[in-house]
């Protein structure tokens, strides 16, 4: 297997080519004949989340194959980041769409699968070894000029990232933004595409299991964003949880799927399924990067070389 770099090559093109083709008959499916549709159909085509999951996916896979046997990643890994892919595109381009647009807590579950559950899946399975041997390498050669370099080192400060994924994720939540966004479809591919571009940005950056100086921030300022977001998300989502008041009505003209759930008791779904699952994943960085801080250690202390007579106490990690 070669494990060095490629350039842009035919079985690029021939990718390319079919993800092309496969997406424009979706499209015209999806506009002339929706009803004939299966579930797994679009409601809405998404021509950038159609293209980059299906893109990155071959990406991956290609990166794998040409990755040697020894230093493949842990299956696991390669599972959390398939997920992620597959849990962005089915909240997005299927017809859980329509579900999404009809329920105020169905609408929740795709924006937090969309910002919240699938990049984080994939920044856990840190991708970046393995996306570089199949990315091509003309792609990459732009992802690190200057030109992209310098906003993105901004874009990369665990503060700036951090404040982004909040700023992006509360402002769809505003009831008058919402309501705008449901109306109008560009809005609604613009809402889904910021809250997967700032959840990627947030988690790739908090979830970095690699030390100073390869990462450019310490994991003590990693673990301080990751786990201190929490806690203006939890007085938004707690304030539409437990409210009284139903701030979402366009739920109420379009006809909700599900009569039987209530406005309100609707609205409290969605601010639980905003509150305590996001929650728990960070919280759940904590525990990641002390697992990164536990494997540099051990790393280190493999590598340190012992002077010939020299006396070593060594204290194992508790639970080893």
């Amino acid at each position: 297997m070669d494990d060095a770099r490629h350039g842009f090559d035919r079985i690029d093109c021939y990718a390319i080519g079919a993800i092309l083709i496969a997406g424009a008959a979706l499209d015209l499916a999806c506009r002339f004949v929706p009803a004939d549709l299966p579930y797994a159909a679009p409601f809405v085509f998404n021509i950038p989340v159609f293209a980059l999951c299906w893109l990155f996916a071959f990406w991956y896979g290609r990166g794998l194959a040409r990755t040697a046997a020894g230093a493949r990643p842990a299956l696991w890994r390669s599972l959390c980041y398939f997920a992620g892919i597959v849990a962005i595109y089915a909240v997005v381009q299927t017809r859980f769409e329509y579900a999404a647009q009809h329920m105020f807590f169905l609408n929740r579950l795709q924006q937090m699968t969309l910002g919240v559950f699938g990049p984080f899946l994939i920044a856990f399975a840190w991708p970046r070894d393995v996306l570089a041997r199949g990315v091509p390498s003309e792609l990459i050669g732009i992802a690190a000029s200057k030109p992209v370099r310098a906003p993105l080192a901004v874009l990369r400060h665990p503060l700036v990232a951090a404040v982004l994924a909040i700023a992006v994720t509360d402002i769809w939540v505003i009831p008058s933004v919402d309501f705008v966004s449901m109306l109008d479809p560009t809005l609604y591919a613009v809402m889904n595409l910021s809250m997967i571009a700032t959840g990627l940005l947030f988690w790739l950056v908090v979830l970095d299991p690699r030390p100073r100086p390869a990462c450019p921030y310490s994991f003590f300022a990693r673990m301080a964003a990751g786990f201190l977001t929490m806690f203006p998300q939890i007085a938004v989502a707690g304030t539409i949880a437990l409210s009284r008041t139903s701030f979402y009505d366009f739920y109420e003209l379009c006809g909700r799927l599900y009569p039987g759930i209530s406005p309100i008791h609707d609205q409290l779904l969605g601010g639980i399924i905003q509150w305590i699952p996001p929650g728990m994943l960070n919280t759940a960085v904590l525990f990641v990067l002390l697992h990164a801080i536990r494997k540099h250690e051990d790393r280190q202390t493999r590598e340190t070389v012992i002077p010939p007579g020299a006396r070593v106490i060594e204290a194992k990690w508790t639970g080893r």
